[in-house]
Formats: structure tokens, sequence, C-alpha cells
């Protein structure tokens, strides 16, 4: 079964959608009930399935008045929050099954349910008051009242930026132009060579592979590659034999061009060793 998760980036207020199919036309009918029911946010942020780049999600969006990001293809990170209740989501199905109670009533139960490290749960902080549960509560508690927890969240993203950032690296900036190695999607197949043609921010670049195809990669996936300098000459390839590489002796240091380009040289232990 397939299901469409929608969350609240400020409040983690998520919901949940039964989608008998996953068309652009589908998706787009459960979103505008919930934009209805709670207004048109500003910024839509998705991953990039074909039903959100498709043309009738780009025209949703247009007459809508609302901006739509995507995430890089392959890199769900990006996408974090979404990803986060996808997780949740998929745990509380789970334990509600395997305890035979109803999943909707472990999903109110979690809405009230105050978040880690604040004060007040989901649905405090999109409506504003608490909602009747099966747990006995008194009446004064589900008064409305209006809660500011934008503080408390920026504190719980700076420290979980701060943990996550001991072991990270930042990579270097590519520009269009570069030329670089793309990682596939798939295990055991080779790298592809590339060239950045535009930069999206936020570490997201199109390249362009050698034959004309156009894509949609996170920095993440993309290595620089060498190319063979305008002075460096090679020599042509004899007819008749089968060469891996061209080469040229500079000095004691010889230099080999793989087929793709890629300059390889001599390691140098071997620079007092001539190798055929």
């Amino acid at each position: 079964r397939d299901y469409l998760i929608t969350v609240d980036y400020y409040s983690n207020f998520w919901e949940i959608d039964y989608l008998p199919d996953t068309k652009s036309s589908t998706v787009i009918r459960k979103l505008k009930a919930h934009f209805a029911r709670q207004g048109i946010p500003n910024i839509v942020f998705s991953d990039n399935g074909p039903q959100y780049s498709s043309t009738e999600f780009a025209n949703f969006s247009r007459k809508w008045e609302f901006q739509h990001h995507t995430s890089s293809p392959g890199y769900p990170q990006s996408n974090g929050k979404a990803e986060s209740a996808v997780k949740t989501a998929k745990r509380l199905m789970k334990k509600a099954k395997l305890a035979g109670q109803d999943p909707y009533l472990a999903l109110l139960d979690h809405r009230n349910t105050p978040t880690q490290g604040l004060t007040t749960s989901p649905a405090q902080r999109l409506l504003s008051r608490r909602t009747r549960t099966l747990l006995p509560i008194g009446d004064r508690l589900l008064q409305p009242k209006v809660t500011d927890d934008r503080l408390a969240l920026r504190k719980n993203i700076e420290r979980q930026t701060k943990y996550y950032n001991r072991t990270a690296k930042d990579m270097d900036t590519l520009n269009p132009g570069d030329v670089v190695r793309v990682q596939p999607f798939e295990q055991h197949t080779l790298w592809s060579k590339a060239r950045v043609c535009n930069t999206r921010g936020n570490r997201s670049y199109d390249v362009e592979l050698d034959n004309g195809r156009v894509l949609r990669r996170n920095r993440r996936h993309l290595r620089r590659a060498a190319e063979v300098g305008k002075d460096m000459s090679v020599h042509p390839q004899p007819e008749g034999q089968n060469l891996t590489g061209l080469t040229r002796n500079e000095g004691n240091i010889q230099i080999s061009t793989t087929r793709s380009g890629r300059v390889v040289q001599q390691p140098g232990y071997l620079k007092d060793y001539i190798c055929n």
C-alpha cells in the first residue's frame, strides 16, 4: 500500500492518507483537502518523485501560489523532516497492528504527546490546544492557549547541528564547467563522466553526461575528475593494437591517460625504475 505523509515543519504535526495510486492527480487531491483545512503554505518541500516533478503538479503550485522545492534524487537526507515523519508513521502503524489497536487512536495519542525537549505537543503547536483523547483530562486543560516554541525549536536544531558537524566535513563547491564523476545508484556500476551545467544551491547540481542527458545530483554523489591539459600532447594510438591508454614520458615520470580522459601518474616510489 502507498501512503502520503504531509507534515508541518513548525509543529511537526503530520497527516497520513492512503493512496490508491501514486498519480499526480491523486496526490494533489489529498493536498488540496489539507490546504483547505489548514491554509496554503508558503513553501512545499517534497522528494523528486514523478508525481511531484510533473507538469500537473507545477501547474498546481502556480495556481495555488506556493513555492515547490524538491530534494536531490537519491538523497533523502535533504528531505529529513518528511523522512522522519514517515519513519514515525511506520513505527506507529506496526505497533498498533501488533497490539490489535485502532491505528487512528495511536495517531491521536501521538499528536497529544509533548515533543522531546519541548513542553508542548504537535497538536498544541498547530491548533493552540490539546485535543480530547480516551485518557481522562480536565476541561480546563482543553481550553485553547497560544504557545510560541520557536526559540526552543531553534535551540533543538542548533544542538542537532552541533552533534552532526562533529564528524561532517564541508565539500568544495563546484562551478559550471567543472568535470566530475557521477556516482550511480545501481551497485557494481561504473561512475559516469559529466560536466556541471547549473548550480541549484544547497549543494545540489545539474550535470550533463557525455550522451547529453542532464541529471540532478547532490554534491555527495559527485567527485571531481582530472582532465588532460591542453599542453599535454599524446601519441596517436597505433593501428591494430588494443591499448588501454596513451603514455608520454616527462623525465622520470610516466603519465598515462585512460580512454575516458582520466590522468594516471606513476607512483613516486617507482621514479628510479623504468616501467614499460
